[in-house]
């Protein structure tokens, strides 16, 4: 299976065929850590995030943005929808937060950096021409769901440096801050955990804040950056029938419809 080319019938029964081998080894698989079930990189290594901040009545927002095109896979543990072949999607990301970030000592060169209060969405969608086009292949929500300084989803950096993250995760009890969806895999009702990690890479320029109170800060000015990222689940989904294997069995499952009315309307 190449990107840029579809083999949807063999994924159909590719992915029928592992749903039971991949519902044994979740089960198994309950008390441990995330599992890693899909990942992406982007296409063209390009300065696609971008994360900015602005001031409107005193109240200021950072907002941490992606639009672009990824290369986006599923994998481990079996669930592995296109045999776990890197497919072509677009790829996109909106969160703001109005919280203010804390330093970890000092707000001194190389100090550590965290912002929370994060809430948006991001998507992947199938980015091919073609019956699938446009389908999800994974999508999120984050929220805050209790303090902006310690719930949603966070955006971590060291001063002067290059590299940063944006993380949300959710956890038994407090799943609503993370929910992500998708076509192609199936969560389970006992998920005790979820992860959304994205690094981001080539900060320019360098990382910095505002001057900081307290310890307290905001991001300074705008960045932008590349970025890859990891999803992981416990339990880990299981894969679903695709798109195109619900459209067949739909229209088979039609077909017999038709054929049984016929034949009654002969007897």
């Amino acid at each position: 299976m190449t990107i840029g080319s579809k083999t949807t019938g063999f994924r159909g029964l590719h992915c029928l065929a592992l749903t039971g081998a991949i519902a044994l080894i979740g089960a198994a698989q309950s008390k441990a850590s995330p599992i890693t079930f899909a990942q992406f990189v982007e296409t063209n290594g390009g300065q696609d995030w971008s994360i900015s901040e602005s001031t409107v009545s005193n109240v200021t927002t950072t907002t941490v943005h992606e639009t672009g095109t990824a290369f986006f896979s599923f994998q481990g543990m079996g669930a592995q929808p296109f045999g776990g072949s890197p497919e072509l999607a677009t790829f996109t990301l909106n969160a703001t937060s109005t919280s203010l970030g804390n330093c970890a000592s000092n707000c001194g060169a190389g100090d550590g950096f965290t912002q929370a209060g994060y809430s948006g969405t991001f998507s992947f969608t199938d980015d091919v021409a073609g019956a699938l086009f446009g389908t999800n292949f994974l999508s999120g929500t984050f929220a805050v769901t209790g303090s902006p300084a310690t719930t949603g989803a966070q955006l971590t950096s060291n001063l002067g440096s290059g590299n940063a993250s944006f993380t949300a995760s959710a956890t038994a009890g407090n799943l609503n801050q993370l929910i992500m969806t998708s076509a192609y895999e199936a969560f389970s009702g006992s998920t005790t955990q979820e992860v959304a990690s994205f690094s981001l890479s080539s900060l320019i320029p360098n990382f910095a804040i505002t001057t900081p109170v307290a310890d307290q800060a905001y991001p300074s000015g705008s960045f932008t950056a590349a970025g890859s990222g990891t999803f992981s689940s416990n339990p880990p989904p299981t894969v679903s029938p695709e798109p195109t294997t619900m459209i067949l069995i739909g229209a088979g499952l039609l077909g017999m419809g038709l054929i049984s009315r016929r034949k009654l309307m002969h007897e």
